[in-house]
């Protein structure tokens, strides 16, 4: 007797090497969401949740080539001492929080935590002069954006940075509307033909805020 499975991989057309290997991954992430939310995605439509995953690759992809998993380290490189570990830098400029060097064994988001690019809430609400209610709220209206590290969430530091208007700032997150938060990371640290190839935070800091805004609406409804 086929399984539901069986009979819909009957109907598939072969994958190549890297598709298979890309859908596997994706599988597996799945199977680590846990049975309810599993199912959730199973009970979408086949065009609907094909659609959708595109749609979330799409928006992720360029981080794809700056970020990987941890799953070819070494158990001695995992377990090495990193630098300024339970120390937190704040840059000055918003250009600055974003530009990394990335290990190529590193979790993703996690060197962006050691080297200071993303900051814990006591940082961020401290750094504003704000409250850690004003800063919930800041969050809920989309003026800021968090990205979720493992289980927990933290926030870009460019929201500290002195070369951006913070106003100006918040009116760009919130052109973003609800994309996912790397995705908004994406946005404000991939350089950009319409700006003249250089990343939204660089055009804000050279005053092209109209620019930057259209930049950043022509994304949220890519």
């Amino acid at each position: 007797m086929m399984t539901k499975a069986t009979t819909i991989q009957a109907h598939m057309a072969p994958l190549n090497t890297e598709a298979e290997d890309a859908l596997r991954s994706g599988v597996g992430a799945a199977a680590m969401l846990g049975r309810e939310k599993a199912e959730a995605l199973l009970a979408l439509p086949d065009e609907q949740l094909g659609r959708l995953f595109k749609l979330g690759i799409s928006q992720v992809i360029d981080l794809a080539g700056l970020i990987t998993f941890d799953r070819a380290a070494p158990a001695a490189d995992r377990e090495r001492k990193r630098p300024g570990r339970g120390r937190t830098v704040v840059r000055d400029t918003a250009e600055n929080s974003h530009s990394f060097d990335f290990d190529q064994r590193a979790s993703p988001g996690r060197a962006l935590v050691e080297s200071g690019k993303l900051l814990p809430a006591a940082k961020v609400w401290e750094g504003l002069d704000m409250t850690r209610q004003g800063l919930n709220k800041a969050v809920a209206s989309g003026r800021i954006f968090t990205v979720d590290v493992g289980a927990v969430q933290y926030y870009p530091a460019f929201y500290l940075a002195r070369d951006v208007d913070r106003k100006t700032l918040a009116k760009i997150t919130q052109l973003l509307g609800s994309l996912p938060g790397w995705s908004k990371w994406q946005f404000f640290t991939t350089p950009k033909a319409s700006l003249g190839n250089i990343t939204p935070l660089k055009a804000l800091s050279r005053g092209k805020v109209d620019q930057v805004a259209k930049a950043a609406a022509a994304f949220a409804e890519r």
